[in-house]
Parts: structure tokens; C-alpha cells; sequence
């Protein structure tokens, strides 16, 4: 019967690799997910509802114009958003999170089109969001 025997110098070069892959991933994915909520904020400050717009999931953007009754690029300037700096993005697998200097939140989806803005304007209930859940001003 054969026996298979494990090098393990090769062995930790690959778990080191996969490693520092996953970690590439993972680094690119935050980069990527800032970048479309500086392009959002962005965007609504200059009043460019088409490029606001753009950042958004094609769910978020449904809701807004059937919320709002009207194209996107118009409602969307007319948000009640705080906004301010990204303080703080976490990422986890496909959804994100992004905390600004505000105290608001905004959640992303990784998508057909990429990383995309699902929900805007979010606060936390009454307290802390580890205890109530968030408030958006538009949520897909």
C-alpha cells in the first residue's frame, strides 16, 4: 500500500499564499466599496443625479423611483443624507458596510455590476445598532 507523506515547508507555502491571496481579495473588495460611496456623496453634492444614481443597486434604484415617483436622477438629490468621510468598512463576502463621520451607514451588495449601494442613510434605532435595527432614508 503506498503512503503519502506531507511536506510540510511545501505545505505552509501554500496556506501562505492562499492566505495572502484572500487577503489581496479582501483588500481590494473595501478599496472598491469606499470608492462607490465617495462617488455617491460625491455625486449628490455636485447634484449630478446620474452619476449618484449610478452607484446605486438597480433594487435600490427600482425602489427609490417607485417610492418617489420619478426618475432616479431626479429623487435622488433630493435625499435627506447627512453623509460625511468614511470612518470605517468592513466587508463580508458579498455585502459591506460603511460607516461615516456622520453616524450614518451604508450598506453595499456585490453584484452583477459590481459593488453597489443598497441602502443610504441608515441610523440606528434608539441606541446602538448591535441592539436596534437601522433606519434608512432608502433601502432596496
Amino acid at each position: 500500500m503506498p503512503s503519502i507523506r506531507f511536506h510540510t515547508p511545501l505545505a505552509i507555502a501554500f496556506a501562505s499564499a492562499a492566505l495572502a491571496l484572500a487577503g489581496c481579495g479582501r483588500g481590494d473588495d473595501v478599496a472598491t466599496a469606499q470608492s462607490v460611496a465617495e462617488r455617491f456623496f460625491s455625486a449628490l453634492q455636485s447634484g449630478d443625479g446620474g452619476q449618484a444614481c449610478a452607484q446605486l443597486s438597480p433594487d435600490a434604484r427600482a425602489e427609490l423611483e417607485s417610492q418617489e415617483e420619478r426618475s432616479c436622477r431626479e429623487a435622488v438629490t433630493e435625499l435627506q443624507l447627512e453623509g460625511g468621510r468614511v470612518v470605517r468598512v468592513e466587508v463580508y463576502v458579498t455585502n459591506a458596510k460603511i460607516d461615516l463621520s456622520s453616524g450614518e451607514a451604508t450598506f453595499l451588495d456585490q453584484g452583477e455590476e459590481g459593488w453597489r449601494l443598497s441602502a443610504v442613510g441608515c441610523k440606528a434605532e434608539d441606541g446602538s445598532p448591535a441592539d436596534h435595527p437601522y433606519d434608512c432614508e432608502l433601502q432596496a
